[in-house]
């Protein structure tokens, strides 16, 4: 099959003063991805969601909204998504990165991709723009992930968008944001920890609650362990 990937980060700049970053991808078959971004496009419509659609706009007034997302996500048998969560107090980029923050942000990319690159499918990454120092990050991604997939998987491409334009990509947004703020501690009483309950409930675990293997599933989760 031919997969393309919506990525996105959250909470990953470590001067922020939050506690965790997650990385994480939405996958939908390429066949079904115009079909499914146009259902969601119609849906927005429908509950008057303009502009960008992302984790730090849900508010008490759109909160019905999103959760009519959400319900999008889970009811399409073709969407599933992956994140991993990643504690800032845990990196030692000198010890591992060679004190390049940056590299190691991209060698945490590599860890939520590689573990569903399935044999036998090509894949289309997506990531979220963002202004790098070093050069070519993305195409060094995609080298390490063509090497690591070679004769088993194929990486078509690995590029950016904006994700103004791609209702999919802001529905990675949303998922992202909700784990990253899960694990930095959410106010449960405020719109944004209603909504973490709800996908929580919806996936039939708090998003708090990671998985005890990467299997290609509907919602995983998963916490990097660094010593």
């Amino acid at each position: 099959m031919e997969y393309v990937i919506y990525c996105d980060e959250s909470r990953h700049d470590a001067n922020g003063g939050h506690r965790c970053m997650s990385i994480g991808g939405l996958w939908v078959p390429r066949s079904r991805r115009d079909e499914i971004s146009h259902q969601l496009k119609k849906l927005r419509v429908e509950l008057n969601l303009a502009g960008e659609m992302k984790w730090s706009k849900v508010s008490e007034k759109r909160l019905d909204a999103y959760k009519r997302v959400v319900d999008f996500f889970f009811d399409c048998d073709d969407l599933r998504y992956r994140g991993i969560v990643v504690e800032h107090s845990k990196l030692n980029d000198d010890k591992y990165h060679g004190g390049d923050r940056e590299l190691g942000f991209y060698k945490f990319y590599y860890e939520m991709l590689e573990k569903w690159l399935l044999p036998n499918n090509r894949y289309l990454v997506l990531l979220d723009f963002k202004k790098n120092k070093g050069a070519d990050r993305f195409g060094n991604l995609k080298r390490v992930l063509e090497n690591k997939t070679r004769g088993t998987a194929w990486i078509d491409d690995l590029t950016v968008i904006d994700s103004h334009q791609s209702h999919l990509a802001q529905l990675a947004d949303l998922l992202t944001g909700s784990i990253s703020s899960a694990w930095c501690g959410l106010n449960a009483a405020r719109p944004k920890g209603e909504l973490a309950r709800y996908i929580g409930d919806k996936r039939g675990a708090t998003l708090r609650a990671e998985d005890k293997h990467p299997g290609f599933m509907k919602f995983n989760i998963f916490n990097i362990r660094l010593q």
